[in-house]
């Protein structure tokens, strides 16, 4: 049972080793690491589309006269290839997505804002203020999507290198004892 532990705790420093490479990576080059995820997930999406094109000349006929294999495939296909070759226009669709999301989230706070007060509520102008902010976040980042983008990936590398460092502590730490 020992030996399990710390082949575990010795798979999980080397887990830790290479997320903290990769959190240094999104911090200092975060264009370069958008670019590269996006790439990533071009791979993985075209393999898919073409994994759904096979399926659908391998399947018998009774399947493929309901299937929508080739469609679902091509389109994966074409998706992922737009992102293997086009990976900086997502970035900044990205950037609109989270814009939108962020004011549609501001739309339904504001609502729930004014129903808590109509039942008098003390929570409702917290709620206001919250739907407020999200307005402010959502429109900040719809007018410059790629910047907010860039900043989400550096925060989002920070928390990542904090959180890899104490569980690097940790293993460390459950190894020695």
């Amino acid at each position: 049972m020992l030996d399990k532990i710390k082949k575990f705790e010795k798979m999980s420093i080397a887990t830790s080793i290479l997320l903290i490479i990769f959190s240094l990576f999104l911090i200092f080059k975060p264009e370069a690491s958008l670019t590269f995820i996006v790439v990533i997930i071009g791979i993985v999406l075209a393999l898919i589309g073409i994994v759904h094109i096979v399926s659908y000349f391998t399947a018998n006929t009774e399947f493929r006269a309901m299937s929508l294999e080739l469609i679902e495939g091509t389109v994966y296909t074409i998706i992922g290839l737009f992102f293997i070759f086009k990976p900086s226009i997502l970035n900044e669709f990205l950037g609109i997505i989270v814009g939108i999301w962020l004011v549609i989230q501001f739309i339904i706070k504001f609502q729930f804002a004014f129903n808590l007060k109509s039942v008098a509520s003390p929570a409702w102008s917290l709620m206001l203020i919250s739907s407020l902010l999200h307005l402010a976040f959502g429109i900040g980042i719809i007018l410059n999507p790629f910047a907010s983008v860039v900043t989400i990936t550096t925060l989002t590398g920070i928390v990542l290198l904090i959180s890899e460092i104490g569980n690097l502590a940790e293993s460390i730490y459950l190894l020695t004892k």
